[in-house]
């Protein structure tokens, strides 16, 4: 049974979505700050499993489709382009963290009782038991980073600031993984992710200029990533030396935050692996 991860529990809301951040049930965007890597399988439900769990594309929270309920980006839960998630139910044998539960009224899966799209908090009653894997992330390196397809960037999956404004978007984008903190690691190391704007930029030529405004990147609480041009994965990313920002110039150029668009002058052709 295939498993697709980067699922994240909001300690929130208290349910269960996918990487980047959404609108939330407790107002704002989803925190994941304090989960763990979900993993759910995908396609026909083994011996123990219940199907019939889709994924919303506006809150991207995982929901039973029996019944739709309310969203919190808006309306019902849109459920069109979600695969057919198989969960273990009642099942004291499935690997995994249990508790989890259905929420009888907006029908999202969640582990605590947080708020509730459709009032008060998420009840459980008339819900099985359900176990969803955790921690099966792919090992060597650090994955969730995504390509903006409005400035181009690589950016780390979450919601902050882009230089085209507004957030980042990662729609259409690989989930794609960098190897850091490794001191023997292949390539150019000194790369860094920025904590304002979430890009990954340079930081052997001070901090560059970042989306946020105010002054250059902030590295703080950043690892150390190496970047290289002789690996397996996507060619065509480049340093601009502008912004310091890495950016994909397979396409057109994105909006630079030094203004103009990013510049290629300079750079070598980097390849990022991508899972």
């Amino acid at each position: 049974m295939p498993l697709q991860t980067d699922w994240y529990w909001c300690n929130k809301c208290g349910g269960l979505s996918f990487a980047g951040k959404a609108p939330c049930a407790a107002r704002g965007i989803h925190d994941h700050s304090q989960s763990g890597d979900y993993s759910v399988s995908m396609g026909p439900p083994a011996s123990g499993e219940q199907n019939g769990w889709k994924w919303c594309n506006k809150c991207q929270e995982m929901s039973f489709s029996t019944t739709v309920g309310p969203c919190p980006g808006g309306g019902i839960h849109e459920q069109s382009a979600s695969g057919n998630y198989s969960i273990p139910v009642n099942n004291p044998s499935a690997p995994g963290q249990p508790n989890w539960h259905w929420c009888s009224k907006c029908q999202v899966m969640a582990f605590a009782s947080g708020p509730c799209m459709s009032g008060g908090n998420h009840t459980f009653s008339g819900s099985g038991m359900y176990t969803v894997r955790v921690g099966l992330s792919i090992p060597g390196g650090q994955d969730q980073w995504r390509w903006c397809n409005k400035c181009q960037c690589l950016a780390f999956d979450g919601y902050s600031i882009c230089t085209s404004g507004g957030a980042h978007t990662h729609v259409g984008s690989s989930n794609y993984k960098l190897t850091h903190d490794e001191p023997n690691a292949p390539g150019q190391p000194d790369w860094k992710w920025c904590n304002r704007c979430y890009g990954l930029a340079y930081s052997g030529n001070g901090t560059g200029v970042c989306a946020r405004g105010s002054g250059g990147h902030n590295f703080g609480g950043s690892g150390n990533y190496v970047l290289s041009t002789a690996t397996q994965g996507q060619s065509d990313w480049s340093w601009c030396k502008k912004c310091q920002l890495l950016w994909y110039g397979g396409g057109a150029p994105g909006a630079c935050p030094a203004g103009s668009t990013h510049s290629k002058e300079g750079s070598g052709n980097y390849i990022v692996p991508f899972v």
